[in-house]
Order: structure tokens, then C-alpha cells, then sequence
């Protein structure tokens, strides 16, 4: 082998070692900032929402674009303060009440199964008076009181998420060229139409979780209130929110519920269980299907995983943006691998 043969394969090896360095580096960095791009990444579902509820401002009013987006944000942010003066004390008391409630009502539950068959199979440890009630349930309280404790943190989360969806909001187009230019000019214009679909979808997922939030929040309120459970309107608040979350959400929001139930009698915690299961099969038979007409969707499956995943990986806010990030997976796994690699579609 010649001295100029050595000398360039010796060149190719450390290039070679260079690209996986540089790629296990950046796969580190990615995982230490992962709570930043998640963050981002609520910040840019934030600005498709504000730029899809400003463009038909746009198209229907005399009004330019940035006037129609601060319109969007002036009327969102009195909406917000009208509810805020409307319903933050009621469901400010009732939250309060709630956090009380929720160790009385496992009192009660305890007291139930000590007086059944129940209690000569449940370990004494489990059914212990002094030991709190029902497993968890400090831990449960002490976790959401350490949550408002860091309060401060959480609304610098906020504020970094809000003022992101600002910014991308009121120029959109600058950061969706820069994106682009980070790819080779000739499959620009295909990379282009990927962000373009990645835009819709998103867009698409965001209107539909808005929709079932709101009419799951409705629902819920107006029934429990019917069945005569306790902070009816804070329950029904919280399982809106959750259901931002999908699958494990309304899950997770039946279990107060029922817990509230059972300070009235344990007859009305079944009624509150199966009021959440008759609303989770109305929502998946009937409102969702309803959604999904003019909205993007997710097989169940593939749903649960990713929340699931993120969860475990990256914590809650991973639990917030599994969804949306699936939606965007699914997206790319289309044009770039099914259309363009598999059918072989040129760019």
C-alpha cells in the first residue's frame, strides 16, 4: 500500500471517529436540555394556536396580520381575566376543600373495608388508623403541597413557555426559513412541504384536544353536580385539563371524583365511577369519532405508548408533549420514509 493510500484511509478512520463523537455529543446535549425542548416545543404548539385563531381575524377584518394576532392575544388574555374573576374563587375554595376532603374520604374508605370481609385479607398495616388511611394518600397530599411550594419555578415555565409562542407567533416565517436552510438546496422545497404538513397536523391535533377538553370540562361539571358530589365545578375543571392528556387523563381524573363521592355515601362513589365510564365511552363512541372528522388522530395504541415513553424518559412534561410529538413522528414517517424512500417519490 502506498504512502498516499495510507495517508488517506488513516484521513477517512479519524473523520469517521470525528461524525460518531460529534453525534454521541450531540445526543448528550439533546438529553440534557430535553426539559428546554420540551418546553420549546409547547412554546411553538402555543404559537400555531395563536396564528390559527388570528388568521381568520386576517381574512375577515380590514385588520393586517399583526394586528390580527394582537387582537387574538388582547381578547384571550380579558377572556382569561373574566374567567379568572368568575370562577378562580369558586374553584379556588372548592380546591381547598378538595385537598381536605381527599383524606376524609379515605377515612371513610377505610372504615368501609375494616367493617366487610375485606379487612380480614387486607394487611393490618394497610388498614391502620394511625397510619394515615389509605396508602399513598400523604404521600399524595405532601407531593402537591412540595408542587405549590415550587410555584415560582413553575411560573418562570410558564412565562418561557408563553413568551417562545410569542415570538414564533409573530414571525412564524423566519423560523420555519431557518429551519429549512439547514438543508441541502436541492431538497429544500421538499423539506418545505414536510413542515408545511407538520404545521397542519399539529394544528389539526391542537383544535381537536381543544374541542374534547372543553365539551369533557362541560359534561363533567354539569353531571356532577346532578349526582350532588362535592366541588362539582373544580372536578370538572381539573378533568378538562387532564383530558389534554390522552388515555392515561381521564383516568387519572376519575379518582378524586370517586374519592369525593365517598364523603356523601359509598352508593354515590359508584354512580361518580360509572358517570366516568359512561362519559369516557361517550367520548370515544361518539365525540371523538365527531372530532376526528376535521381533526388528526392516533391509533390508541400508539397513543398510550407515547405518553407512556415520554413519561418514563423525560417526566411530565414529557407527559404533555408525547402526543403532539407522535403526531409529528407519524408525520415524517410518511413523507420521508413511506413516500420518498419506500414508493421512491422523487423530491
Amino acid at each position: 500500500m502506498s504512502p498516499r493510500g495510507s495517508r488517506r484511509d488513516i484521513q477517512q478512520t479519524l473523520v469517521s471517529v470525528g461524525a460518531i463523537g460529534l453525534l454521541i455529543g450531540l445526543v448528550i446535549l439533546l438529553w440534557a436540555l430535553a426539559d428546554v425542548l420540551m418546553m420549546v416545543f409547547l412554546g411553538v404548539l402555543l404559537a400555531l394556536g395563536l396564528r390559527a385563531l388570528a388568521e381568520p381575524v386576517e381574512r375577515y377584518t380590514p385588520l393586517s396580520a399583526m394586528a390580527a394576532l394582537a387582537a387574538v392575544v388582547v381578547a384571550l388574555l380579558l377572556l382569561i381575566g373574566l374567567g379568572g374573576a368568575l370562577l378562580v374563587p369558586a374553584v379556588a375554595s372548592q380546591t381547598g376543600e378538595l385537598v381536605e376532603q381527599v383524606q376524609s374520604a379515605a377515612e371513610q374508605l377505610q372504615s368501609v373495608l375494616t367493617q366487610t370481609p375485606l379487612g380480614d385479607v387486607v394487611p393490618d398495616d394497610v388498614l391502620e388508623e394511625n397510619g394515615g388511611g389509605i396508602p399513598g394518600v400523604e404521600n399524595i397530599v405532601s407531593g402537591l403541597t412540595e408542587t405549590f411550594a415550587e410555584g415560582f419555578g413553575v411560573l418562570a415555565n410558564v412565562l418561557f413557555i408563553v413568551f417562545i409562542g410569542l415570538f414564533v407567533a409573530v414571525d412564524p416565517q423566519r423560523y420555519r426559513q431557518g429551519l429549512i436552510r439547514l438543508v441541502p438546496p436541492r431538497g429544500r422545497r421538499r423539506a418545505q412541504d414536510i413542515v408545511q404538513q407538520v404545521v397542519l397536523g399539529l394544528r389539526s391535533w391542537l383544535a381537536g384536544r381543544i374541542v374534547s377538553m372543553a365539551a369533557i370540562a362541560v359534561i363533567i361539571s354539569i353531571g356532577l353536580g346532578l349526582l350532588g358530589v362535592p366541588l362539582a365545578l373544580a372536578l370538572g375543571v381539573l378533568t378538562g385539563l387532564l383530558e389534554f392528556i390522552p388515555v392515561v387523563g381521564p383516568l387519572l381524573s376519575a379518582v378524586p371524583a370517586v374519592l369525593m363521592g365517598f364523603t356523601v355515601d359509598p352508593m354515590r362513589a359508584l354512580y361518580v365511577a360509572l358517570f366516568y365510564l359512561a362519559v369516557q365511552q361517550l367520548e370515544g363512541n361518539v365525540l371523538t369519532p365527531i372530532v376526528q372528522l376535521k381533526t388528526a388522530s392516533l391509533p390508541p395504541v400508539l397513543t398510550l405508548t407515547a405518553v407512556l415513553a415520554m413519561g418514563l424518559l423525560v417526566g411530565p412534561l414529557g407527559v404533555l408533549v408525547a402526543t403532539p410529538l407522535a403526531v409529528v413522528m407519524i408525520i415524517l414517517v410518511q413523507e420521508l420514509y413511506v413516500k420518498d424512500f419506500l414508493e421512491g417519490r422523487q423530491p
